[in-house]
């Protein structure tokens, strides 16, 4: 048994409706909104249609008998193949005939779900780090491979449950995806949502906002005070790439500063043994003090950093560097791919990266007793939830404080 209904949804501000349809098929439904509006008085209900006042409305009635025809006429289909309907079947003709469905308005001719997502990056692109927006171009292509390899139609009347099941499973299985990256796309899908809802262009309902986004907390790597002072002073097979690049690091390692601010900083940001910088993630204007191994840095590259390459690069580099300087120490990692669990044990140098450096920052400043509060105005953590991630790295911490107060407080009864 299948039905398909249309149907008046709440009156706006004027008193129009919004025209919904809904298909339901073997206990299964789907909804479309048509999105045209008419008074309530206006539709006649055991028609389901429009009362012709004007032109226009004569159209409103076309649109509505064409997308009967497309649910007859993929069901007629469905019986020919499956012998039954097949609700899944339906759908997905139902969703590739609108997106093929060249529909006209004011003489411009209307964008599908990819067009829309194409406009969303072209938005973002003058607002956001180009970092991102590679973010949002991936997205874009795993959702293109997604409807090709799954044959899943793409609309916002598919940005539902099942959706999202199989564009998870496809980034986990398919594309052996772990789940931080799954949950990386998963988010700018979301994103883009959001800005289809605002705009108008996604009339279809919400269920895209309890889509879950993957979030796991990372293994954080850190290098050790020896370890920042081997590579501090690092000379055997040195190039003056990898110096370059060392410098960099360890300035950053000294002052908590992120890759995206110590690659524009300028000699004009370095003023009376101060760091001032306004960073390029948050907006924020932090003073940061230097230490006598900053200032090292600084002196022996005439008191300004020199220019670092990509991220890509500057990362390739630090593992070079790393085995340079001896990092061995073998590290195990445990992440996550759905529910499987997947293990890495490499040499620490593998898992050296930009970001690498403001944990150590926060970590060796932790471990020397400078109360948590102060690193935070330093670094620019506005929240304790997102500092808290480097307090536990290290037993260090725990070892330092334990003595201080026991072994410099000790009384006699």
């Amino acid at each position: 048994m299948a039905t398909l209904n249309f149907y008046l949804d709440k009156p706006d501000k004027e008193g129009k409706c919004p025209i919904l349809m809904t298909y339901l098929a073997n206990g299964k439904k789907f909804r479309h909104s048509v999105k045209y509006k008419t008074f309530p008085g206006q539709w006649l209900t055991k028609k389901q249609q429009i009362r012709v006042i004007e032109k226009e409305d004569q159209f409103v009635n076309s649109h509505l008998d064409s997308l009967n025809s497309i649910i007859t006429d993929a069901q007629k289909e469905s019986l020919l193949i499956y012998n039954k309907i097949n609700f899944d079947f339906v759908r997905e003709k139902f969703s590739g005939a609108l997106d093929k469905k060249e529909v006209k308005q004011a003489g411009v001719k209307q964008k599908d779900f990819i067009g829309y997502f194409n406009e969303y990056i072209e938005v973002a692109a003058g607002k956001i780090k180009p970092l991102t927006i590679k973010r949002y171009i991936a997205t874009l292509n795993h959702l293109l491979a997604f409807r090709k390899v799954k044959r899943f139609e793409l609309s916002f009347e598919r940005m539902d449950s099942e959706f999202y099941e199989k564009f998870v499973n496809y980034l986990t299985v398919d594309r052996n995806l772990l789940n931080n990256s799954v949950g990386g796309y998963v988010k700018v899908v979301k994103s883009f949502l959001n800005f289809a809802t605002d705009k108008g262009y996604n009339k279809t309902g919400l269920q895209y906002k309890k889509f879950k986004v993957f979030k796991e907390e990372s293994d954080l790597i850190y290098l050790t005070e020896a370890e920042v002072m081997k590579l501090v002073y690092l000379e055997e097979g040195m190039t003056e790439r990898l110096r370059i690049v060392r410098d960099n690091f360890c300035f950053a390692c000294f002052t908590g500063l992120r890759y995206s601010d110590i690659s524009i900083l300028k000699p004009e940001n370095i003023k009376e043994g101060v760091v001032l910088v306004k960073t390029e993630k948050t907006k924020d204007f932090l003073q940061i003090p230097l230490n006598r191994f900053a200032k090292e840095v600084l002196a022996r590259n005439n008191g300004h950093l020199p220019k670092l390459a990509s991220n890509q690069k500057t990362n390739d580099a630090l593992k070079e560097l790393g085995k340079l300087a001896g990092l061995n120490e073998m590290v195990h990692i445990i992440k996550y791919r759905g529910i499987e669990k997947v293990e890495f044990l490499e040499p620490k140098y593998n898992f050296i990266g930009t970001h690498t450096a403001r944990r150590t920052f926060v970590t060796l400043c932790l471990e020397k007793g400078m109360r948590p509060e102060v690193v935070m105005s330093i670094t620019g953590h506005k929240d304790y939830k997102s500092f808290k991630k480097y307090i536990k790295l290290t037993d260090k911490v725990k070892s330092v404080e334990m003595n201080k107060i026991w072994e410099t407080n000790l009384f006699v009864a």
